[in-house]
């Protein structure tokens, strides 16, 4: 296809009754996207946060445009089979749609959706690149890794790349800009404030438990060292007494640092009377069937399973709206990862979300759908940093949507004070819940390398000289 007549589709379907079907953001984002590519721009991502349509938005993008050829990129087959499903349930005139993986290999359908590893184990595409219009990038954050990056160089110079991301940086020194230029962008604030995401706070549990020997990997914390200074009794407990105390008959995803971890901490909440299970990857030393999975996944869903303890198997992808609390035992540097977390309870509501009574109970109490993420803030003796919060990626400590400013500081019983005083082993935990306080407590104290700052251009993190 010539940019002549992309242009002209979507020309034709900004002045159509379909486009004023989007929500008021994605007008707004897909004016900017034609705007972009009118001016001959022919490379460029949007950041929007996860649950508010960045994979519709793609396919009305194809749908607009009327590509003969798109292939869309994605990290996991997760993401492979549900990119393959909301095409088959709202593209349009879609002919055909194939799969390129590790273990089925298509590349004949006008939609191919294809993981980056397959591709990037190619010497060059099996088709020809010319025939490519459109690729799409999803969760580009993901493609910024040198030999994901040589993929870039089997298309044509013809062809339009639209990355998709939540967090448009991997780390300080990869970041989607580097790959690609900015187009429009939506920060989570925002999207609450046009109640495309439910209204959420961040709590925060200090203990006094030192993290300082904790190494670092890569970009995150290592897990032998992290296992070893915070998988520890009373502070495992303490997520299952947060829970029992707050969030009763809720549902729950609570992050742990390895397998083993996250298995011990179900069966905490297990004795504890609360349906729970662990989900991961299935290892040989660990082995979890596919089935049984599935099954765990859907029954967490359905509200049978109250709590969920994985590591990070639940990230892009995952999609369960009746999800209202998060629970951060595993600390973290990366922002990405705090992000994808996050935007794990940020989806509203569904109607099917009403069969489960603590969610018609929210609503008749709040008017919607209230989230909160608690995040563990440990002690960090020898130095002033700490770990990334889900509070450096919203930039504050909540936000409302207008329908539920009074919302504010709802909770149940008496919100602060210590879950334990210090005992023989003088660990002490206390759970922080009045917004001011975790405001107060998070800005005193840096993250890993830099100073997360918020400016007319969102967040940005300076470096921090030691």
């Amino acid at each position: 296809m010539t940019r002549k007549e992309i242009l002209r589709n979507l020309k034709r379907f900004i002045q159509s009754k379909d486009f004023k079907q989007l929500w008021h953001g994605q007008r707004n984002i897909f004016i900017a996207l034609y705007n972009f590519l009118k001016k001959g721009n022919l490379l460029g991502y949007l950041k929007q946060p996860s649950g508010i349509g960045k994979t519709n938005l793609a396919i009305a993008l194809t749908n607009a445009g009327q590509f003969k050829k798109v292939l869309f990129l994605v990290p996991t087959l997760t993401l492979v089979d549900q990119t393959d499903k909301r095409y088959r349930k709202f593209g349009k005139d879609i002919i055909s749609i194939s799969t390129f993986t590790g273990t089925k290999k298509e590349m004949d359908g006008q939609i191919i959706i294809a993981t980056y590893q397959s591709i990037q184990r190619l010497k060059k595409l099996p088709i020809d690149p010319r025939s490519l219009d459109l690729v799409i990038w999803d969760e580009v954050h993901e493609a910024l890794s040198d030999a994901r990056q040589k993929i870039m160089e089997f298309f044509s110079e013809e062809t339009i790349h639209l990355g998709l991301t939540a967090s448009d940086k991997f780390d300080e020194s990869k970041k989607v800009k580097n790959l690609m230029p900015l187009i429009a962008k939506m920060e989570i604030e925002e999207a609450i404030k046009l109640n495309l995401l439910c209204a959420v706070e961040c709590w925060i549990a200090q203990t006094n438990i030192d993290i300082s020997k904790i190494m670092r990997r890569g970009n995150d914390y290592d897990i032998k060292t992290q296992k070893r200074y915070i998988d520890v009794t009373r502070r495992n407990q303490a997520a299952v007494d947060i829970y029992t105390r707050f969030f009763k008959n809720q549902t729950c995803l609570v992050t742990c640092i390895n397998v083993k971890h996250a298995i011990k901490v179900a069966e905490i909440f297990q004795r504890a009377g609360i349906p729970s299970h662990a989900v991961w990857g299935s290892t040989q030393d660990n082995p979890l069937p596919k089935r049984e999975l599935r099954q765990r996944l859907e029954d967490f869903k359905t509200g049978k399973i109250k709590v969920m303890t994985t590591v990070d198997l639940i990230g892009t992808g995952f999609d369960n709206t009746s999800l209202t609390v998060l629970i951060n035992l595993r600390i973290t540097s990366s922002v990405v990862k705090a992000t994808q977390r996050g935007g794990r309870v940020l989806r509203l509501f569904s109607q099917e979300d009403e069969l489960q009574p603590f969610v018609r109970k929210m609503i008749k109490k709040l008017g919607g759908k209230l989230a909160i993420v608690v995040d563990f803030l440990d002690e960090c003796k020898n130095h002033d940093f700490r770990p990334v919060l889900f509070y450096d990626i919203l930039k504050k400590a909540a936000v409302y949507p207008p329908a539920m400013e009074k919302a504010k500081g709802n909770g149940n019983g008496d919100r602060d004070g210590y879950l334990w005083p210090p005992g023989s082993n003088r660990i002490k935990i206390k759970l922080i819940t009045d917004v001011t306080q975790v405001a107060k407590i998070t800005s005193k104290m840096t993250t890993f390398d830099n100073l997360p700052v918020a400016d007319k251009r969102g967040i940005i993190f300076v470096p921090v000289n030691r």
